[in-house]
């Protein structure tokens, strides 16, 4: 282990009361005492870490120092992504702070004669609502929110999407709050104060889940702050000043139930801060690889020690490292420098070996942990608002959400949008000088944006004295002499100058001159190119060419599962994924008893095989599970080929009329004539229906038009169409009718509130029908207009979930039938409607007695009804209303599990 002291690292002699180094380690920012304001410095950690950049001139060793608060900064905090710094003191305001894109550097700090600031850092928002000094601040995960707790008793959580926003104020402690700090997992925020207890906030609700006073009853309020931290996995919360047979120590609270029987010992005086290393090491201990997270304890006896949990005694204990209390402390990003400052106003960093503390785990192995601690990882855990509350579900078998989660699993998680910056307008950069008849010159003036400060990246700017630029607006001359455009009479304007010649470098040099032509002479009105012809002339059609098709040939994309093509031209070629292709020649040539159309198959622009027909081809799909192309025929027949050599699997189908529609799934194709529907399970060669007219539906619509505007088949051989209604059928077998699964253009439909939760489910992928289906048919809004005033609305979404549960139940579509039962059940707990929640779960429960000893588990389209219900459960214990419910149901779902 190596200390270094730098004594260039200074506030002029006055006391640094925080310290924090930036995520990226480039930049360490302190806070304090300034000669009369607060101060807030940051340094260059180059040349703080390595000894020749220290002693090289051409490295600066401070990047920015700013004197805007009016009084003493005691706290400075980075957020997560490094893009914000916020600073708070007894001026009772925060600032936020973000390095600016174009940064006028090089400039001396204002009533200094040698302090120059390389990098220009300035104040995106300042904070006001504390009535007091404020002492703490904490970002939480993802930069979400900035807590701020202050001596007037209170913890303010700010909005950090809508800065200067206050999103809660969050008031029980009747002593000065003196620490924040956030779980990691996001569940909590906890406070500590003088009031001698040490609160726990669920950022659920933002009401106390906990408070714990025991260790705290004997603590005096001699200490400045109270600095407690989270573990970096979120099991334990040690807490500052806390006392143990009337000697100071560090709390230890678990996680799994807030009990505190461990103690960090060793310190004389009160302890003042707490901090843990983000970072959770994999360390050798004996024979086996141990998991452990880096603590580190300051305190007013001016020492500092290092502890790794799992371990009985610290790694390091440093003695009388300052003149005075420890304050505050910081880890870098890999958990092996730890920086350390106090109230005589040095800092001090320690320098760990990786043979010490061991090797810092990366994000991947980080996310594993907590996947099996929590069920979910800290990306998932962002976009979740409902948290899980009781600890048994953490227990609980497999991996659980605390609220409905994505059925695609390969979907990404989309990253809340950051603020939303407005492109600025194209920069034109050359200006135009023209000459009047008199002499004088001319400039024709050009916008400028205003700089933007609010860089998105911090780090794109080098540490640099000086990055002035030159101006890149170019002046083009022109010679010819123009006559102002003022005529003799200072009042009026003249009706027949002459307008000049128009030089501009956004229209492409392409265009024709005769869109930007002017009449030559004073009595001939300009002619304006129609609007047609200018856009013809500035725009080109954009022409789409596959390779190794003739130029006569139409190409289009077909889908794996939907592909089809249609008779528009006598020749069109169709790619298949990346080396398949398939041409078709319709009419190819004309013999006395008809015409032959032919068909060729390439792979790898090769022609595996050609076939002929004696009638034109108007669709064809493909199936991929068999190896099978299916050709629907003019003469009404449908012909099914293996794509590998084209032969016949079966003699032609025969329909009675022509098709229309066409596509394969699975073992299963469909075939759609203008007034019937036919599916066959290719596979077994079985006919699944044939000819079911489609009269049925469009009966109810004789005096409008109806048409078919999506046709679908799922995996299970089920046929679904939507119609141009809004409308959606599925066809049951077991039934033998068509059923109703959807309908956006009814009231119930248009008046729910829960009818966005389509947009959770992917709208593209053959396995969730319905979703795919509803996307079709989502455009039909309400057209009614009344006051919901015996809660219309409310029984609207009621009954829509309900629909699509029964519907994606009767389409045996698992993922989305798991979907929404999790959605409606969300729904019920935010009703509060615990009534038909109950019903609910004791529906999956089962009979939970029988003399029986092997019960057999009932399944919902081949789910286990005991599986849903954890997950149901999961939700349930999210609200504060619903606790009991799960109890009840959660004791009765383990004891079947051990009778089993």
């Amino acid at each position: 282990m190596i200390i270094l002291k730098p004594s260039w690292i200074s506030h002029n002699g006055m006391p640094i009361f925080s310290i924090d180094i930036h995520p990226d380690g480039t930049r360490l920012a302190t806070g304090g005492q300034g000669r009369d304001s607060g101060l807030v410095m940051l340094w260059n950690t180059a040349a703080v870490l390595d000894e020749n950049s220290e002693n090289d001139e051409n490295v600066p060793k401070m990047l920015c120092q700013v004197d805007s608060h009016l009084a003493s900064v005691n706290c400075v905090r980075w957020s997560h992504s490094g893009k914000y710094l916020a600073s708070g003191g007894d001026d009772k305001i925060i600032m936020v702070w973000t390095l600016s894109k174009y940064p006028n550097s090089g400039n001396i700090v204002f009533g200094t004669k040698n302090i120059v600031n390389i990098e220009t850092w300035k104040c995106m928002f300042t904070l006001r609502s504390h009535s007091g000094d404020i002492l703490d601040l904490a970002w939480s995960p993802h930069d979400s929110y900035l807590a701020s707790c202050s001596v007037d008793n209170t913890i303010i959580i700010w909005d950090a999407q809508k800065f200067p926003s206050v999103h809660k104020v969050l008031s029980g402690h009747t002593g000065l709050v003196k620490g924040v700090s956030w779980d990691p997992i996001g569940k909590y925020i906890s406070s500590q104060s003088d009031d001698r207890t040490l609160r726990i906030w669920r950022t659920s609700d933002w009401k106390t889940d906990t408070v714990v006073t025991t260790p705290f009853k004997d603590c005096g309020g001699n200490t400045s702050v109270l600095r407690h931290s989270w573990s970096p996995d979120g099991q334990y919360l040690v807490s500052a000043h806390a006392m143990n047979n009337n000697g100071p120590v560090a709390k230890v609270i678990e996680r799994d139930g807030w009990t505190y029987e461990k103690d960090y010992v060793g310190h004389r005086k009160a302890v003042n801060c707490v901090r843990f290393s983000n970072s959770i090491m994999e360390r050798k201990v004996g024979k086996k690889n141990h998991h452990m997270c880096l603590c580190a304890v300051g305190s007013r006896d001016t020492n500092v020690s290092v502890w790794q949990t799992g371990l009985k005694r610290p790694v390091v204990v440093l003695e009388s490292l300052f003149q005075g209390p420890v304050l505050d402390l910081s880890w870098s990003a890999n958990g092996l420098n730890l920086y350390a400052c106090s109230y005589d106003g040095t800092i001090a960093i320690l320098i760990f070996d990786p043979k010490d503390i061991g090797k810092a785990l990366t994000n991947q192995d980080k996310n594993i942990i907590f996947e099996k601690m929590y069920g979910i990882s800290p990306l998932e855990r962002h976009n979740n608002n409902l948290l899980i509350e009781n600890p048994a579900i953490l227990k609980m078998n497999g991996n659980q959400r605390s609220e409905v989660q994505e059925v695609d699993p390969k979907k990404e998680i989309k990253q809340p949008p950051p603020n939303v910056i407005k492109p600025l307008p194209p920069i034109l950069k050359k200006q135009i000088e023209t000459r009047t008849s008199d002499g004088r010159r001319r400039i024709t003036p050009i916008f400028i944006p205003p700089t933007p400060d609010n860089a998105e990246e911090i780090n794109v700017l080098p540490f640099s004295s000086s990055s002035e630029c030159k101006s890149q607006v170019v002046v083009e001359r022109v010679n010819n002499i123009i006559e102002p455009n003022i005529s003799n009479s200072c009042s009026n304007f003249s009706q027949e100058s002459q307008t000049p010649t128009i030089i501009d470098s956004t229209i492409p040099r392409s265009t024709p001159t005769s869109v930007l032509q002017v009449s030559p002479n004073r009595g001939e009105s300009k002619k304006r190119p129609e609007p047609v012809t200018l856009i013809s002339n500035l725009f080109s059609t954009k022409k789409i060419k596959f390779n190794n098709v003739e130029d006569n040939e139409i190409s289009s994309d077909v889908r794996p599962n939907f592909s089809e093509t249609t008779m528009q031209k006598r020749k069109f070629a169709i790619s298949n994924l990346c080396t398949d292709r398939v041409v078709v020649e319709n009419d190819k040539c004309k013999t006395i008893n008809g015409t032959i159309s032919k068909m060729k198959f390439y792979t790898n622009n090769l022609v595996v095989w050609e076939k002929v027909f004696s009638s034109s081809i108007v669709k064809y799909c493909t199936n991929k599970t068999l190896s099978l192309i299916v050709v629907a025929l003019s003469d009404c027949t449908i012909h099914v080929m293996g794509s590998k050599s084209g032969s016949l699997i079966c003699p032609p189908y025969v329909l009675s009329s022509l098709v229309t529609s066409i596509s394969s799934n699975n073992h299963y194709l469909l075939c759609m004539t203008q007034n019937s529907l036919s599916v066959w399970n290719i596979y077994k060669q079985e006919c699944v229906l044939y000819e079911e007219k489609l009269n049925t539906l469009v009966s109810s619509n004789k005096n409008k038009p109806v048409n078919v505007q999506k046709c679908m088949l799922t995996e299970n051989g089920t046929s679904i169409i939507t119609l141009t209604t809004g409308k959606s059928y599925m066809f049951s077998i077991s039934a033998k009718c068509w059923m109703m699964i959807g309908d956006s253009g009814d009231a119930i439909y248009s008046n729910s509130t829960q009818k966005n939760k389509h947009n959770g489910l992917n709208k593209t992928s053959g396995k969730y029908p319905l979703s795919v289906m509803q996307a079709y048919s989502s455009k039909y809004k309400s057209n009614l207009d009344f006051k919901d005033t015996d809660g219309i609305s409310e029984l609207c979404s009621k009954s829509f979930l309900e629909q699509q549960m029964s519907a994606a139940l009767a389409l045996e579509s698992d993922k989305e039938y798991k979907y929404w039962l999790l959605a409606y059940v969300s729904f019920l707990i935010e009703r509060e409607d615990n009534d038909r929640l109950r019903c609910l779960c004791q529906d999956l429960l089962g009979v939970s007695h029988s003399y029986s000893n092997h019960k057999k588990v009932e399944t919902i389209i081949g789910m286990s009804k005991h599986d849903l219900l954890r997950e149901v459960l999961v939700i349930v214990a999210g609200s504060r209303s619903t606790q009991r419910l799960f109890t009840e149901f959660h004791d009765q779902l383990q004891q079947m599990s051990l009778n089993d």
